[in-house]
């Protein structure tokens, strides 16, 4: 027995004082264990006959129970015979009177959920036997499953030694109203009841304990197809006893020992705040062990055993919650007062006089209870063991119109689009429909698929699908030896990541891409095809959709001007539709232009509009839609993630003549690569995909929007159009301040839109600075767009207008960081108190950045994606780095900063953190841990956060920390950090000033 004093262990050594003995199964037992059961399952009852002949020493029988249980009845003292009875009719009376009941919810009005119970057909029990043939394992078995209404039980035993079945074991069946008991053991037994063999059925579920053998045996049925299911993990017994100075040594001793004579690698602990009692148990144990007839197996139990000093109960109460054990008993004064802070145990015992032996024999409950740490998470056998829970659904008409849009939205998130039409389904027979309603009703009676091929060109109906390559990438997958596309076997005389692979044509619509948009704009891959960009979607759907003077495309001016560029290009007539005066989309207007016109094939709304930025409302959208069955309705999304609208996809794919343009040039920064997407219904999809050319997208596009997609960049995108947002506001009224401005319209968009007295004076101006801005004429007689840019570029437009330079330029700085291990986005804004959004997979470590970002001041974004399943060194150190190289950007030249800066206690710690923002790299760090790891972070790493912090920085950082807690020891550098930073970061006097004598960093 080994005593350890719970206070003075560190983590790793408590993790130690509670370590189980090993039990890892023995590789070549796994392998007789799987060979027995693949044999019975293969082979059936011949196999069965022949592993339990050699194993059991006899062929399995079916054995009725009424005779040998008369046997026991005529040889057993009636005392003994009283207690059986005695156990089998609290355990009844337990297990009937904790029955489940069948409950009813209303989540809303006509939704009803109710929760029903029913009991498993079959189950097998597997009862341990030969020498200690443990009868009370059947009745705690057999009843909970009679109690909860199973049909059928099967149960095996091994033959006694001699043979036969136990007559201890036959008079408990008997009282379980179980007429027959198949003599067979060990894992044949379970492949067995798991399979069936002759007349042994197979069971949905097997419960019982047994040997290693057996326990290996139940994991590896639950394991295959079609297996049974399994109770629980099973291992050796064990017990651990929380007393007080009340208790009294020589029974806690007692029940001690009651479990280590189970079995050698059982295991008993006694958790205590007082070294006396310790000492007093650890006593009698020693004297009452020695007179155990068992006494070999529980002194090779008792090297297992733990004592365990505490502070105080409380303590003790989650030493308990740690080890999670099979049974727990509480002997102290005031049991009630503990049980409260119990959250992991297979069963507790109560008090001085509650006995973890009545629990095992007749106070009602199951002794068949988690082991190895499995009350963690799993409960012991009860009523519940042989019972499945079914929910039942009940929806009115009223509940279904509430909730099928919802649900289909759901659906469509997650990419599940027959989901989503089921739920749709739901709305017509709600209204009353006795006909199931089309995929996707339209206002002209028709389905997706007639309104599709009704627009579409006769031509490109008659195309079959262009798109060689995908199909042979998805009858032969990426690994195909490639000759079918005459490409260069050799790869690209270039350097560079990105050179991977161009030799080869790369996917006409990439899937991992499709995927990825897919999910970004809450659609399924097949409702949207990948275009170079949103203009080379609207080029194929007019070459699609519009036969050459024929049919027309109408457009709201002022707008876009690719969609009449292209419109034109095609020979298809073109349809001006006015804006209002304040370039509002008036629906009403536009309906009274286009409606009468019998071939208009696409009507193209940009919202929010280009160049104007005026928003247009989703609702005139959808009644334009509906009011032109017969044209397809085409919206331009490019700029909606810069506004507050909520974006149209969802209708599209349900719609039969809506389709949504999408970009990642704007909201991305993904111009220069050119991906857009075509967003619709499958059937439209398809049409418009015929117009593709075979490879649109170049492998480089690709990777970039892949790259640019990745989760942990999403944070700095958002971040980025909330800036650009911000500034756009900002710019408004600040260009409104200029001279020769007349009006400002600030809308949606990534952009301004300005009326100025003398347009062409001010192009000449503007070209003679290098600025490019956009002329719009046809939109306004002064009419120019100015697209938000960076800082630097923003206070060069607003000096061209006239207006004065920020004083005080923004300090921010970006990084983008991937490796083999990690993908790394970080944003630092030194001049703003927010956003702090970080997700290191680390959560201790997001806390510790957090906090050097809240005491320095600034805002910290940063998103990490990295290998976490094998250790967080990297992530730790990679995040340091991309982190310390984003400040230093954000600091560009470190004219007018402090430079210097900081000590800080925290409650027992002190923490002292000097930086200097030198540009010279130096790390010295003074302090050790005790722990190894808080959380998830490993302590080790604080040093090589530091030094990665100053490489990456250019700074010099001394960091010395002393206290006794390894937790706040952390935290106070890493806060010290920050307040040091607050200082050093922090503006003074002469914002031009170099912060050093030399003149010089």
């Amino acid at each position: 027995m080994k005593t350890y004093n719970w206070t003075d262990l560190n983590a790793a050594a408590r993790r130690i004082a509670l370590a189980r003995p090993e039990q890892r199964s023995d590789p070549a037992l796994q392998v007789a264990v799987r060979a027995i059961v693949d044999d019975v399952r293969s082979r059936g009852w011949e196999a069965l006959v022949q592993q339990a002949t050699r194993l059991d020493g006899e062929a399995p029988t079916r054995v009725a129970v009424a005779p040998i249980a008369a046997e026991a009845r005529r040889t057993l003292s009636a005392d003994q015979i009283e207690a059986i009875e005695l156990a089998a009719r609290n355990i009844e009376t337990f297990h009937a009177g904790s029955l489940p009941q069948d409950h009813v919810v209303e989540t809303l009005p006509g939704l009803t959920v109710r929760k029903i119970w029913r009991a498993i057909d079959r189950v097998g029990l597997y009862i341990p036997g030969g020498k200690t043939p443990l009868f009370s394992t059947l009745l705690m078995l057999a009843i909970p499953a009679r109690a909860a209404g199973v049909a059928e039980i099967v149960v095996a035993t091994p033959p006694r030694p001699g043979g036969g079945l136990d007559p201890v074991i036959a008079l408990a069946a008997e009282l379980c109203e179980i007429d027959a008991i198949w003599t067979v053991g060990g894992a044949q037994a379970i492949a067995a009841l798991a399979f069936g063999a002759g007349d042994i059925p197979a069971a949905a579920k097997i419960c019982g304990p047994g040997n290693a053998w057996v326990a290996e045996a139940k994991n590896y049925v639950a394991s295959l197809p079609g297996g049974a299911a399994i109770d629980m993990p099973a291992g050796p017994s064990e017990l651990m006893v929380i007393a007080d100075d009340s208790a009294d040594p020589t029974t806690v001793a007692a029940d001690l020992l009651s479990q280590a004579e189970h079995d050698p690698t059982a295991q008993v602990l006694l958790a205590t705040p007082s070294k006396a009692l310790a000492d007093a148990v650890e006593r009698e144990v020693s004297a009452q062990a020695a007179t155990l007839p068992r006494a070999e197996i529980a002194e090779a139990s008792l090297a297992h055993a733990r004592f365990v000093i505490t502070a105080d109960l409380k303590d003790a109460a989650e030493v308990a919650n740690l080890y999670a054990p099979e049974h727990l008993s509480l002997a102290v004064a005031q049991p009630e007062d503990l049980l409260g802070g119990i959250r992991n145990a297979g069963a507790i015992f109560a008090g001085r006089l509650a006995s973890e032996t009545f629990g095992d024999y007749l106070a009602g409950s199951s002794h068949v209870l988690p082991t190895d740490g499995a009350a963690r998470a799993w409960s012991g056998v009860s009523a519940y063991t042989f019972l499945k829970a079914i929910s039942v659904q009940t929806v009115t008409a009223e509940a279904a119109v509430r909730i099928a849009g919802p649900a289909a939205a759901l659906a469509r998130l997650e990419g599940l689009e027959a989901h989503a039409r089921s739920a749709d389904a739901r709305l017509a027979v709600a209204a009353g429909s006795n006909a199931a309603p089309p995929p996707f009703p339209s206002p002209s009676g028709r389905g997706v698929k007639e309104v599709a091929e009704a627009l579409a060109r006769p031509e490109i109906l008659a195309l079959p699908p262009f798109d060689i390559a995908a199909q042979a990438n998805e009858a032969f997958g990426p690994d195909a030896i490639k000759l079918d596309a005459n490409e260069n076997p050799f790869a690209p005389l270039s350097e560079g990541a990105l050179a991977a692979g161009l030799n080869r044509y790369p996917e006409p619509q990439p899937a991992r891409l499709k995927k990825a948009m897919a999910a970004l704009y809450g659609v399924a891959p097949d409702n949207l095809i990948v275009t170079r960009g949103a203009d080379d979607a609207i080029d194929i759907l007019i070459r699609a959709f519009c036969r050459p003077a024929l049919d027309a495309v109408s457009i709201c001016t002022p707008t876009f001007s690719a969609y009449g560029h292209f419109a034109k290009l095609q020979g298809a007539r073109l349809i001006e539709a006015k804006l209002d005066a304040n370039f509002d989309f008036d629906a009403d207007a536009f309906l009274d232009t286009v409606r009468h016109e019998p071939s208009l094939k696409l009507a193209f709304i940009c919202a929010p509009n280009n160049p104007t930025g005026n928003l247009v409302d989703p609702a005139d959208v959808l009644r334009v839609a509906d009011a032109l069955p017969n044209t397809l309705i085409v919206l331009d999304e490019a700029y909606l993630e810069f506004s507050e609208t909520p974006s149209l996809a969802e209708e599209a794919i349900r719609r039969p003549n809506l389709a949504i343009l999408k970009t990642l040039s704007k909201a991305f920064g993904l111009a220069g690569a050119r991906i857009g997407a075509l967003l619709g219904n499958p059937d439209l999809i398809a049409i418009a995909a015929r117009a593709l050319p075979p490879y649109p997208l170049p492998s480089l596009s690709i990777e970039a929007a892949l790259a640019a997609l990745s989760p942990s960049r999403r944070p700095i995108h958002l971040e980025r159009i909330a800036r650009i947002k911000a500034d756009r506001d900002r710019l408004a009224g600040e260009f409104a301040r200029a001279p020769i401005v007349n009006a400002v319209r600030s809308g949606g968009g990534n952009f301004l839109f300005l009326e100025v007295d003398d347009p062409a004076a001010l192009a000449k101006k503007l070209n003679g600075l290098g600025i490019r801005a956009r002329f719009r004429p046809n939109a306004a007689p002064g009419g120019v767009r100015i697209t938000i840019g960076t800082d630097a570029e923003n206070d060069a437009a607003l000096a061209a207008f006239g207006v004065p330079a920020n004083d005080s330029p923004a300090r921010r700085g970006e990084v983008v960081r991937d490796t083999k291990e990690t993908k790394i986005a970080v944003a630092v804004d030194l001049d703003r108190p927010a956003p702090r959004k970080i997700d290191t997979g680390i959560p201790f470590y997001d806390h510790m950045l957090d906090q050097i970002a809240a005491h320095a001041g600034f805002s910290l974004i940063l998103s990490c994606e990295g290998d976490l399943e094998i250790d967080a060194h990297h992530s730790v150190e990679d995040c340091a780095i991309a982190f310390g190289t984003a400040l230093s950007r954000a600091l560009a030249d470190r004219r007018g900063i402090g430079r210097f800066g900081f000590s800080l206690p925290m409650d027992e710690t002190e923490a002292h953190v000097l930086i200097d923002l030198s540009g010279r790299p130096y790390s010295v760090f003074e302090g050790t841990f005790e722990a190894s790891h808080i959380g998830d972070y490993p302590t080790e790493m604080t040093r090589h956060v530091f030094r990665s912090l100053a490489d990456s920085l250019g700074a010099a950082i001394h960091v010395r920390v002393q206290g006794e807690n390894d937790h706040h020891k952390t935290e106070a550098c890493f806060k010290a950090f920050g307040r040091a930073l607050r200082q050093a970061v922090g503006r003074e006097g002469d914002r031009d000033a170099m912060p050093s004598t030399k003149g010089v960093l």
